[in-house]
């Protein structure tokens, strides 16, 4: 099995995936694509993906490099249980882990990103947070622009704009199929693609090592919307890693998706996200019937809702999938975080692009050129520039951040909105 090291970078032999080069998105079904089937988990597996807080608290910072020391520090025993990893070496991690790094580091070495990403330079910035800054000069370059207007969260499906039906051939790593059929997670180089198949794709200018896209029916031509049944995808992905640095995020349009066409982005990321640390409190005194429990993150820059799994993902992605429709259907702009094995989601209501619009954001924000996603608000910041690397600190990434948050009432309007009672 392979091994992550402290750099991201991995030892252990390479699964090549010939067939992946070699598909055309038009003619997926029945085509040659590597399969990795996983085990759809019932209610009575969740305990096997504990409901935890991933790295402590803002205040106890456990060495990230010691997978079996991390601990939970909460008062909130729902947030609570084994730490990420507990004793299981990082070199027997899932079959999940090992075929996507494997087959991401081939298509690495065949020349298939844009730039070499482990070649970015990365800190943690002294402080409460500990905001992780990466320099990124690669993505500045190439990143694909924004083809929608940034005021509508949903927006119509628009086959002449660039959609991962037009991706390169080569970018497709394996389609993933969450299954009863099977009893364990298996993959598979000689697998054909199913009618409608889920699809990971590499990102080409990736953020972080092993970026990946998850790309739901990617022939049905879904515009960058969730409902419960495709976000429970994500969810169930992010758990066949079982892998605490392992995380999965969706941005909406409005705020900073760039392509109009369903998908979620993840990577894996070697250090804790700040927002997995922050303190939280409820915002519903009883359990859902599902179990799900849901509080509101404290003192961090970003006003953020916090989803914890109760009996199942299936139940988890009811209960957040339905807020992001509601969400959705009232054009309110958000980003997800999902973390600790798929079992607890970040939703996050975001205003950036509505205040840049107005003009209300300082240009010494702007001068950044930093448009404020998913895992920027969570505190991994991509510099474009060495000049923002370098004079990077704690207080100007708050005040950034700060930036993106609704306000106490309008936030208060969407728990009203989002949370059923």
């Amino acid at each position: 099995m392979p091994e992550l090291s402290a750099a991201g970078q991995r030892k252990g032999p390479m699964i090549k995936s010939p067939s992946a080069a070699k598909l055309d998105a038009t003619e997926l079904p029945g085509a040659p694509l590597p399969l990795l089937q996983s085990f759809r988990r019932g209610s009575q597996d969740l305990h096997l993906r504990k409901r935890i807080r991933s790295f402590g608290d803002l205040h106890t910072v456990p060495d990230i490099l010691d997978n079996s020391s991390c601990s939970a520090d909460s008062s909130d025993d729902d947030a609570m249980g084994s730490p990420p990893g507990g004793d299981t070496p990082l070199e027997e991690k899932s079959l999940f882990d090992q075929v996507l790094l494997n087959s991401w580091d081939q298509l690495n070495a065949d020349g298939a990103f844009r730039y070499n990403v482990s070649s970015c330079v990365t800190k943690t910035l002294p402080g409460v947070f500990g905001f992780v800054a990466q320099l990124n000069e690669g993505r500045a370059l190439s990143k694909r622009p924004t083809e929608f207007s940034m005021d509508k969260v949903k927006q119509p499906f628009d086959e002449k704009k660039f959609n991962f039906k037009k991706a390169a051939q080569s970018e497709a790593l394996f389609e993933f199929r969450p299954t009863r059929t099977v009893s364990s997670s298996k993959f598979s180089t000689e697998g054909t693609a199913s009618r409608n198949p889920h699809v990971v794709l590499i990102n080409v200018s990736p953020i972080e090592y092993g970026h990946v896209l998850l790309v739901p029916r990617i022939l049905d031509s879904l515009p960058q919307q969730i409902s419960p049944d495709l976000l429970q995808l994500a969810l169930e992905m992010t758990a066949e890693s079982d892998n605490p640095y392992f995380r999965c995020g969706y941005n909406s349009l409005g705020a900073y998706a760039t392509i109009n066409h369903l998908h979620f982005q993840a990577y894996y990321l070697i250090a804790p996200f700040p927002i997995e640390r922050a303190e939280t409190t409820r915002v519903r005194n009883e359990r859902h019937p599902g179990g799900t429990v849901v509080s509101r993150l404290v003192d961090y820059p970003v006003r953020s809702l916090v989803f914890v799994a109760g009996k199942s993902l299936q139940e988890l992605a009811t209960e957040v999938g339905t807020a992001c429709v509601r969400l959705q259907e009232a054009n309110i702009p958000f980003n997800l975080m999902i973390v600790d094995r798929g079992a607890r989601v970040f939703l996050i209501p975001q205003c950036y692009a509505e205040r840049q619009a107005a003009a209300l954001v300082e240009e010494r924000f702007l001068d950044t050129q930093v448009n404020p996603a998913c895992f920027e608000i969570c505190g991994h910041l991509v510099m474009k520039r060495q000049a923002d690397y370098d004079t990077l600190d704690e207080n100007f990434s708050m005040e950034l951040l700060a930036g993106c948050s609704l306000s106490e009432e309008r936030f208060n309007d969407v728990i009203a909105m989002c949370v059923d009672q």
